[in-house]
This record gives C-alpha cells, structure tokens and sequence, in this order.
C-alpha cells in the first residue's frame, strides 16, 4: 500500500521533538498548517488532536457574512503561503465524522492516519467536497486503498477528551491551530516559513519578543523593507500595534521574500537599491502578483529633492518618507495604508457575491468564464454552460409580493448551487430570476446530466407557486450548451449559445 520511502519519509525522526497540533479539518489555517509541516518533511513530529473549532455547525450552504469572512481567510493563506494550493468551498461542513474517523485509523496505523489527514483536509479545500457526508469520507478511504473500518470502531471517547483540553484554555485562538511543545511553549497561528522551522527545531520559543511575533501571526499586518539602513524605521514600526516589519537588504531579496514568504501588506523600498527601474507597474510584474487590491508601495527617494519624489512618483509608489523620519507622522501613514488596504481586502473579498443570494455574481462569471475559455484552448477540454431560468416568475412575485420572491430566488440559489459538485464549476445569478452554471471540463451530456440533477432538485423542493400554469410549485427551464473554446473566438459564443437553448426549452 505504501513504498518504503514513504515509511522512511515518516520515521526519519534523529533528534525529533514532539509537539502536539490542536487543528480542525474546517479550519483554512490548520489545512495551511498540515500541508507546510508535509512539505517541511515535519508532519511524523506532530501529533495531532483533531477538535471542532465551531462545534454546533452544520453542513450546508453558509450565510454572505460567513463566505465573507471565509473568503478572507483564504486570501490570508494564500498571501501567507502562495504555494500552498486552496480554494473557497461554498459550504463549511461538520468535522465530526471525519475527525473520528482519523483518530478510528490512526490508533492503528501512522502511515495510513498521515495520508488520511491530508487528504481529508485536501478534499474540503482544494476539491470543494462535502466531508461531513459518508459517502465523500468512504471515497477517500477506497482511493487510499485504507480499509473502512467497522462502525464500532469508530471512538470519540478522547477525541471528547481533547475538545475539552481545547475549549477550557482561555489563551487559545477559537479559529486558529495552536501547537505545543514538550517544554509546554505555545505557538498560536499560521507562522512563516522559518518561524515554524524555528519552533519545531527547538522546541520552544527562544524570546518574548519571538513568541510576540508568533503568536497569532495572521492577524497581524506585515511590512517588508527594502532599506540598507533600518535601525530607525524599525523602532518606529515595532512601536505599531498588530504589525510586524521584515526586513532585506537588496532588490532580489525583497522579490523572493515575497515570493516565498507570502505577499506582504505594505512595502518600504529605498528608491536607490531598487536600481533602474522605470516600469510603474514593476511589483506586480516582477512578483507575477495579480492581487486586487494592490499592495501598496512606499519609496525613499534618494534625495529630499523635488526630482527625486517626482521619479519616485513615476515608479509607481502609493506615497512617499523621507529621512530622517518623523516618529509620529511615519506611523500615522503607514496606519492609513494599513487601514485602507484592510478595508480593501474585506471588501474585495464579498464582491464577487451576489448579496441577496449568497451565490457567485455577474461580475464573478464574467471573469471566470474568460478564464476558462482561454483555460479550455490551452488544454483541448470542453466548456459547458447552462442558462437556468425560474419559470413565470414575474406571475409569482404579482402573486406572492417581492419579499417572498427573493426569499424564493435565495432558495433556488441554494439548491442550484448544492448541484455544483467539483471545485471547478461555478454557479451564478446573472440576471433577475435567471442563473448560470459554469462547467469546466463538461461535455453535452454531462452538462445534460448536471441540468436534469437541477430541475429535480428545484422540483422536488415544491416551492409553492399557484399561479404556475404548469404545476403549482416552482420549476425551471435551463438551456444547455457545451464547446471546445477557440482562441481567436470569443467566450460569449458559449453563452449565446445556452441563451438560444433556453429559448427553445
């Protein structure tokens, strides 16, 4: 079942410490957590304790707010790891079963309860899977070639242990992985790179200053500076509270440091050890980053001359400092890039959502199927589209009032959306009463198979509509279209395409 490189791979441990993980499966963090003790070749150090961070949640299509906030953790896992691979999953499952049903394994077989893990968490967050469900959690297990083992087997009697061990220390994060060291030193958050490495070398923290700086790290807003002279500056930034300042020392520097570290939120370059660079978009195409919003960018000129603000101005920064620095006003500018950028980001992280419904919007489709046409060229692989439209709705609003009309659109959208099975696929509200489902990947008949599996789904919800010249509840019509994307057409051919469908269904 497993080479012996693996089993080296997991018990080369001369000199290993032991530390034990409190994680959920539901949390991004942890799943960042895992996958970075994985690539570290750390994961046979740790012992984990799977506990439910939010105990009383139950599967199911969560609330703007939540996808909000999810989203945003996402984003943070990403800026902090961009090679960990992740995506927002549009539900926020029960850990329960899953949890049990590691500890079940892992009482048995380390190597086995290893590759569990990671695929379980790898199942929510990057293939957008139910794991609360059995059936998602028994795939899992046949694709490992791990035997299920009988249901009563399955014990929860110490996983109750470490929830509780969890829950009654007041010092952990709610949301947050917490390790522990044998020396009983505490790291809470999703650290960097060389922090985790630092902590799982040694065991425990080496400062107070160090385990300020660990604790709770993704709340904090990081400044990286390019600047051969910091003793200044960094006594300043330390002074602000929930930043923490990185520093390096030349222009190759600061590009792998974001590269490898995670994008920064604010960066203070010394415009001289930039070089000559005229390009005033030169962080994004140098760091290959597409972030919206932009990080912002603040130079110090080599002079405090009028020229050199104005040349640092064309190099694209969001503002100036000069030197020697004003205490005060410093930490004031950098605040309200901080603030503004945080804005930003809570912001961008729910626009792509229709507000009423929860579901992806307009704005969100359009970009995406843009980007799977081009995605589809490359690869030769189908598009499919369906165009789904709530039948006789205007009758059923003159019926019902509006109010029960978005309350009908919300429970469409819910439904539509629970038929979207792969990470992939991308359902939308596109106009009114009408939705869009993006299907990569799908030829016609599977676009045909995802379209009956919809309108069953609505059916059989028997929405009430007694004004339905048809049946008197809610059904849809959709219209289907699949294609192989051209370069040199445009995207919108599949969508015309689905529109003349629905016409004729």
């Amino acid at each position: 079942m497993y080479s012996v490189t693996q089993k080296e791979r997991l018990f080369e441990c001369s000199g290993a410490v032991s530390f034990t993980v409190y994680a959920d499966f539901n949390c991004p963090f942890c799943y960042a957590l895992n996958e970075r003790l994985f690539a570290m070749n750390l994961e046979h150090q740790v012992d984990f304790r799977m506990i439910q961070q939010t105990p009383d949640i139950h599967s199911g299509r969560i609330t703007l707010e939540l996808l909000g906030e999810l989203t945003a953790e996402v984003a943070e896992v990403r800026n902090r790891a961009p090679s960990t691979e992740i995506n927002v999953p549009m539900f926020r499952p029960s850990s329960a079963a899953a949890s049990a049903l590691v500890y079940t394994i892992g009482s048995d077989d380390l190597i086995e309860v290893v590759q569990l893990r990671r695929r379980i968490y790898r199942a929510l967050w990057v293939d957008g899977l139910d794991i609360s469900k059995p059936d998602t959690l028994a795939s899992l297990l046949l694709e490992l070639d791990i035997e299920l083992p009988p249901l009563g087997l399955l014990s929860h009697h110490e996983l109750t242990a470490w929830q509780s061990e969890w829950a009654n220390n007041s010092e952990f994060n709610r949301h947050l992985p917490v390790i522990i060291s044998e020396q009983g030193e505490t790291l809470i958050g999703f650290p960097l790179e060389p922090e985790l490495g630092a902590f799982l070398e040694s065991g425990s923290l080496l400062s107070d200053t160090v385990a300020g700086d660990l604790r709770e790290t993704q709340k904090r807003q990081r400044i990286l500076v390019l600047d051969n002279d910091v003793q200044s500056l960094r006594m300043i930034i330390e002074q602000m509270h929930d930043v923490q300042i990185e520093v390096v020392d030349d222009f190759i520097g600061l590009i792998d440091h974001a590269l490898n570290l995670g994008m920064p939120d604010l960066v203070i370059v010394n415009t001289e050890l930039v070089g000559n660079i005229n390009d005033s978009d030169w962080w994004r195409n140098w760091t290959n980053s597409d972030l919206d919003p932009a990080i912002p960018i603040i130079h110090i000129p080599a002079n405090n001359t009028i020229e050199a603000e104005v040349a640092a101005f064309e190099m694209g920064a969001a503002d100036i400092i000069t030197k020697p620095f004003r205490p005060k006003l410093l930490r004031a500018r950098l605040n309200t890039h901080l603030q503004a950028r945080r804005s930003q980001l809570q912001v961008n992280s729910i626009s792509h959502i229709d507000v009423m419904t929860s579901i992806y919007n307009r704005r969100e489709f359009d970009a995406r199927l843009l980007s799977e046409w081009g995605r589809g060229a490359r690869s030769g692989h189908s598009l499919a589209l369906l165009m789904i439209d709530v039948d006789k709705f205007s009758e059923f609003n003159n019926n019902h009032g509006h109010l029960r009309g978005d309350e009908c659109l919300v429970m469409v959208a819910q439904l539509l959306g629970s038929r979207m099975q792969r990470c992939g696929d991308l359902m939308a509200r596109y106009s009114g009463e009408v939705f869009v489902a993006l299907l990569p990947g799908v030829d016609l008949n599977g676009a045909l198979k995802v379209a009956r599996e919809c309108q069953q789904a609505i059916a059989g919800a028997k929405i009430p509509h007694s004004t339905s010249p048809v049946v008197p509840y809610v059904t849809v019509s959709i219209g289907v279209a699949s294609m192989l994307p051209i370069y040199d057409k445009s995207c919108t051919l599949v969508v015309e395409q689905a529109e003349i469908a629905l016409y004729q269904a």
